[in-house]
């Protein structure tokens, strides 16, 4: 449900990302339940598989403990989009890896440098798309600016941008998922 609801919010920054040339790539961990996220059109972007987890390692994404995601769980931000899946009437499942945490970039053209990064702290986090569209420089359209989780005025959230010098070769060259 988590991974449904952060791609749906991701996707409403779909149009305005393709009219600015920019590609929305998603890479999933397992080929499980993947049938079902394209049917359910839950992402509109391309979609790639990385069954050895290479990318998520290389990025050191977190993965939980059974103990960690217990409390993970019922935090108040995975309180927050399980209301939000509701609204929007999206359901989930408890297949696959639900210990993997994720994450986001934002990368310049050729794959040269990272402009902005996003760690899960907790699987229902995810990315501002304020942030993302200022890592790229592009306005926020008033009709996309809501995210899921996002910090009330005046409040800092846990996404900062940071500019790193990790490449993504590896991961942009793993095949697309059709």
């Amino acid at each position: 449900m988590f991974c449904r609801v952060a791609a749906r919010e991701l996707s409403l920054l779909a149009p305005q990302l393709n009219k600015a040339g920019v590609r929305l790539i998603g890479i999933g961990l397992e080929e499980l339940g993947v049938q079902d996220f394209i049917d359910g059109k839950f992402f509109e972007g391309e979609l790639y598989i990385d069954t050895d987890k290479k990318s998520y390692k290389a990025l050191k994404f977190k993965r939980l403990s059974v103990l960690s995601l217990m409390p993970a769980l019922v935090a108040k931000v995975a309180r927050d989009t399980i209301r939000k899946a509701k609204e929007l009437g999206l359901k989930g499942d408890m297949k696959g890896d639900g210990f993997q945490n994720g994450g986001l970039l934002v990368v310049a053209g050729r794959g040269e440098k990272i402009l902005y990064e996003f760690k899960q702290d907790n699987p229902a986090d995810h990315a501002d798309n304020a942030a993302i569209l200022q890592a790229l420089g592009l306005d926020a359209e008033p009709e996309k600016k809501e995210a899921v989780g996002e910090a009330a005025e005046g409040e800092k959230t846990k996404q900062e941008m940071s500019v790193t010098d990790i490449e993504c070769e590896e991961t942009c060259a793993l095949p697309p998922k059709k």
